[in-house]
């Protein structure tokens, strides 16, 4: 019998950041199916926010001040993958973390980000 040690069962085992990458994905896609263009919308308001706020912000402040602009998603969360593709664009950076202040979301840890944009 071909039986995998626990060492190879561990290597299969999925890390943190592909998990985190295939809930965005997919938080990302449900938003598209129920919204056709959401990622386009959130990712054109999330550039204008950056350009008109230069400081610190979180992804929290960016959804507040996209309601009535943006639809919201599904799931709010999907902000999250949102903010990571600005910061892959080279808009935003991390630059900490700061407390939500969503009730429901029990004062979470939440990405503090900051405009790269007309620096």
């Amino acid at each position: 019998m071909n039986q995998l040690s626990f060492l190879d069962i561990e290597k299969t085992k999925p890390d943190g950041e592909s998990l985190r990458n295939r809930g965005m994905k997919r938080a990302l896609q449900h938003a598209e199916e129920v919204e056709e263009g959401w990622n386009i919308k959130a990712l054109d308001f999330l550039y204008i926010y950056a350009k008109k706020n230069p400081g610190r912000f979180s992804g929290e402040m960016v959804r507040l001040e996209a309601k009535g602009i943006v639809p919201d998603p599904p799931s709010l969360r999907t902000w999250g993958a949102v903010l990571l593709q600005g910061s892959r664009r080279g808009w935003i950076k991390q630059v900490g973390y700061t407390k939500v202040t969503n009730p429901a979301a029990h004062q979470a840890n939440a990405a503090l980000w900051e405009s790269l944009i007309n620096r």
